[in-house]
């Protein structure tokens, strides 16, 4: 497994050094095609070039991310003794660039709630999954407002990209494999939430994968299938969501007894989890609306099958929470000290 990951981390992290040189000369080629792309397209605010550029803004923190990675490791002993406040303070940074980047060229802007409102000790934080973007918003709150350390359930294909599979690794983050033994993931997540830092974030996204008609028409099918009635109609009344996957949400509940739950939507990333939605909705004209729920964990069910009930019943209360604000022109989120729009 060891020889494996050396092999795969040599490959990719050589994949990304020869990319960004690879992006500047052909810059002559690429800005050009994507320019008559996007006119063949009438698509006259270019969001293809703006694409094109973004992957160079990408590819550049990149390069920095395994910069920061390798003196990190040089100065913590070739690994033995890794500073992860050092490696939380270039996570920050990370995310925090890119999305201002990713407001200059694609428009993606937050509003939420002031994140001090957040709990203030160990929380489970259960995010909707509508595109690559929202990947980003924990990062945004916890890591780069709140100054602390947070923890993903992600999926294992991320680990081909050398930045997030160095420091992912070594910031406690777990890797989920699909499709493999559920008892061993849960395990594994499980064992990420009980060695998590002291005040953290530990942050899943229940459904799985983006919420688009496809993978909904895909998700419905199945269950439909292989569950019962109940669980069947549930899925169906959703609109905007995909149904919860509660597997990893109990294991994360049950390596942390104690952590208080919050339940996190957003809305203004529709439609652009796949290339043709995203190039026909850049940039962005409205900013993305993120709120939050805080549950009490004195509050929620003991046992597991309390617990996904639980849980399916606030995915239907986000759901409707989504389809609303997605219909509604103007929105005004409730909360305390609302911040401004901006570009993180």
């Amino acid at each position: 497994m060891a020889g494996r990951s050396l092999l795969r981390r040599s490959a990719t992290v050589l994949a990304v050094l020869l990319a960004l040189p690879l992006w500047l000369v052909t810059i002559p080629i690429w800005v050009p095609v994507t320019l008559i792309v996007d006119a063949a397209s009438r698509l006259w605010r270019l969001p293809t070039l703006r694409l094109g550029i973004f992957a160079g803004v990408y590819l550049v923190h990149s390069w920095i991310g395994l910069a920061a990675a390798g003196w990190l490791w040089l100065t913590g002993r070739f690994g033995r003794r890794l500073d992860l406040s050092a490696h939380r303070r270039v996570q920050a940074w990370w995310a925090s660039s890119l999305l201002t980047w990713a407001g200059r060229l694609l428009g993606v802007r937050f509003h939420f709630d002031d994140p001090r409102t957040l709990p203030s000790e160990t929380f489970v934080m259960l995010s909707r999954h509508a595109s690559m973007i929202d990947a980003v918003i924990p990062a945004t709150l916890v890591t780069g407002d709140l100054d602390r350390y947070i923890h993903y359930v992600l999926k294992r294909e991320l680990r081909w990209e050398p930045t997030l599979d160095l420091f992912g690794t070594r910031l406690g983050n777990h890797f989920v494999a699909r499709g493999d033994d559920t008892g061993n993931e849960q395990a594994e997540i499980h064992a990420m939430a009980v060695r998590a830092q002291a005040s953290s974030a530990l942050v899943i996204f229940p459904e799985g994968t983006y919420a688009t008609p496809r993978s909904r028409q895909r998700v419905l099918e199945s269950l439909r299938r292989r569950a019962d009635l109940e669980v069947v109609a549930r899925a169906e009344a959703l609109q905007a969501l995909l149904p919860p996957k509660p597997a990893g949400t109990l294991a994360l509940l049950r390596g942390r007894p104690e952590a208080d739950v919050v339940v996190v939507g957003h809305v203004g990333l529709e439609g652009v989890a796949e290339l043709r939605g995203l190039r026909q909705r850049l940039p962005l004209d409205e900013p993305v609306r993120i709120r939050w729920w805080t549950h009490r964990r004195e509050h929620l069910p003991i046992d597991d099958e309390a617990l996904v009930e639980w849980l399916g019943e606030r995915w239907l209360e986000l759901d409707r929470w989504v389809v609303t604000v997605a219909t509604t022109s103007t929105v005004r989120l409730t909360g305390p000290n609302p911040a401004p729009d901006r570009p993180v």
